[in-house]
């Protein structure tokens, strides 16, 4: 009987929430393999960061199994890093990604970031994956408890996500299902708005997975919905398969970078279109949507530019460009308004700033003008190494090494600091 155990329902709800202003989860569902995604970084990067993610759990074939899966997301890391590199507005961007595969009477899960994955059986929740942020460690090493981990400022500050290094780290577990069980896979707009005993209390209440999704967003959303909120929920039984949901994708962020010969790629009911190197889906027998764009002025007749403008001009976009690349990967930490450390995007030219206060850490300069500390405040570095440095001023009691940053590479969100390298940035 354990053998003919499959996803037999299936159900996923994804809500922009209250204050974020578009959608930057992604999440697929099929027989037999659920996923979220939680992408974060500048502008719509993080959407990008979580598709690319998405499309690299479609792609692998059946069967199935966790080491494909493991290989898929490492796939989608170095996607992410070679997309990040080769373009400045996707530079820092990271998505989380939690999978499970069911096959027969087992079920592995695969995981990096804070998404999460649960089980419930019995009327008991059990969460299946250790979220990988620097609040969870301070938990698991008995410096504070569960109870001050949900209520802390820095509960969201993660240490592991796809796009942060060259080599992603990824946790596997393998755990028996029974017919009945029901998985739930969630972005943090869900368990960072709702506990666990909520989340519990509204699957009991029994019904459609359908509606059980939707109420668990609901109720995210009621609780403040802070965040894009992402909720998948399979149930496991004997009979029929279910069939596929369609990855999320919003209407007003629908062009991704192409994967091809994803499987269940494109939407069910959706026309798929490829224009230009990306796609987007668009509803069968419509038009697809102009893209946004500047009118542009009737063609005047071209004037060839003589070689001492052109290498004139040549110079300018270099050094603007040179510029702009320093800006957008330089960060330090400094005094700021209000006497606090802050820490700050960009550099000094001279007697020129071009440096913005981006962050305050709310740590007092004078608390580490003289200490063991000082060192951090000085040091001009990536993003990923100076957020870390940020987080050492923090919690200058103690915090485990960052083996999953490097100087070079950009981690995400501190939204406890006023939202270091954060979800918005992280959906």
């Amino acid at each position: 009987m354990a053998d003919t155990l499959q996803v037999v329902e299936l159900a996923a709800q994804s809500d922009t929430g209250r204050v974020r202003d578009h959608n930057e989860d992604r999440c697929f569902a099929s027989a037999d393999l659920v996923a979220v995604a939680d992408g974060m970084g500048g502008a719509l990067a993080g959407e990008v960061a979580a598709q690319v993610a998405v499309d690299a759990m479609e792609q692998v074939s059946t069967p199935i199994d966790a080491m494909a899966l493991k290989r898929a997301i490492e796939g989608a890391n170095r996607a992410i890093r070679t997309m990040a590199a080769r373009d400045a507005a996707k530079a820092g961007m990271g998505t989380t990604m939690t999978a499970v595969v069911v096959a027969g009477g087992h079920a592995e899960v695969i995981h990096v970031g804070d998404s999460r994955a649960y089980l419930w059986r019995d009327g008991t929740l059990t969460q299946l994956t250790d979220d990988h942020s620097v609040v969870a460690e301070l938990v698991r090493r008995g410096t504070i408890s569960q109870a001050e981990a949900e209520e802390h400022p820095h509960r969201n500050v993660i240490t592991r996500a796809l796009g942060a290094e060259a080599e992603v780290q990824v946790d596997r577990r393998e755990i028996d299902v029974r017919s009945g069980d029901v998985l739930l896979l969630s972005s943090d707009g869900l368990h960072g708005e709702i506990s666990d005993a909520d989340i519990a209390g509204t699957l009991a209440e029994g019904g459609p997975l359908e509606d059980l999704a939707r109420s668990l967003v609901d109720r995210a959303n009621d609780a403040g919905g802070a965040d894009n909120i992402t909720v998948v929920l399979a149930r496991i039984g004997d009979g029929e398969p279910a069939s596929a949901l369609s990855t999320n994708r919003p209407v007003d962020t629908a062009e991704f970078p192409v994967i091809e010969g994803a499987r269940g790629a494109g939407t069910p009911g959706r026309a798929t279109t490829v224009i230009g190197g990306v796609r987007s889906s668009v509803p069968e027998g419509a038009e697809p949507a102009r893209s946004r764009g500047l009118l542009e002025p009737v063609e005047a007749p071209r004037r060839r530019l003589s070689p001492l403008i052109a290498g004139v001009v040549a110079v300018v976009v270099l050094l603007g460009g040179a510029t702009t690349w320093a800006l957008s990967r330089a960060y330090s930490i400094e005094q700021g308004a209000g006497g606090t450390l802050w820490v700050r995007e960009g550099i000094a030219l001279g007697p020129i700033d071009l440096a913005n206060d981006w962050q305050d850490t709310g740590i007092p300069a004078g608390e580490v003008a003289d200490g063991p500390l000082r060192s951090d405040v000085s040091d001009v570095g990536g993003q990923g190494a100076t957020v870390w440095r940020a987080v050492r001023i923090i919690f200058s009691d103690g915090i485990p090494e960052a083996p999953q940053v490097t100087a070079a590479d950009p981690v995400r969100r501190l939204p406890g600091l006023g939202g270091l390298a954060s979800s918005g940035g992280k959906g």
